[in-house]
C-alpha cells in the first residue's frame, strides 16, 4: 500500500478505483459512484428505481474532473477514518437518511461505513464536493 503522510502523520489517499456513496430515505434511494477513467475522475449520480423485481441505477447526472480535485476532496473530508463507522439510528428520530460507503482506494485498501441518521465527522463536506463536482460549482 502507499501511504503519504502529512504534517498530522495522518495517512493521505494517493489513488482510487472507486468510491460509491449510496444514501436512501424515504422516498428515494440514490447512488453517487467516483471512478477513475482515462486518468480523470469520473462522477456518476445514479436514481435507484425498483423495477422487475429488482433495484436499477438509471443515471441522473454524470460529470468529470482532474484526478488531484476527487483526491482533495477525498483527503480534506478524512475518508480514510471513515472505515469501520457504523452510526446506529438515534433513539426518537423516526425516520431520516441512511447512508453506505463502499470504496478501494490506494491499491487495494477498502473503505466501508454506514449509518441512519448518524454520521461521519466531514460527511456533509463530503456530499456537498460531490454536489459541486456534479453541477460545476466552485468547491474550496
Amino acid at each position: 500500500m502507499i501511504f503519504h503522510k502529512t504534517a498530522g502523520d495522518a495517512a493521505q489517499i494517493v489513488s482510487f478505483e472507486i468510491v460509491t456513496l449510496r444514501t436512501s430515505g424515504m422516498r428515494y434511494t440514490g447512488e453517487t459512484e467516483i471512478v477513475m477513467k482515462d486518468g480523470k475522475a469520473e462522477v456518476s449520480q445514479y436514481g435507484i428505481r425498483f423495477t422487475q423485481n429488482e433495484d436499477r441505477r438509471v443515471l441522473e447526472k454524470r460529470a468529470v474532473c482532474d484526478e488531484q480535485k476527487a483526491l482533495k476532496l477525498f483527503n480534506d473530508c478524512r475518508l480514510l477514518s471513515w472505515n469501520g463507522f457504523n452510526g446506529p439510528h438515534p433513539k426518537g428520530v423516526s425516520d431520516g437518511t441512511m447512508f453506505s460507503l463502499n470504496a478501494l482506494v490506494n491499491g487495494d485498501k477498502r473503505i466501508r461505513a454506514s449509518g441512519s441518521e448518524n454520521f461521519p465527522k466531514h460527511y456533509r463536506d463530503f456530499t456537498n464536493g460531490l454536489y459541486a463536482i456534479l453541477n460545476d460549482t466552485k468547491q474550496d
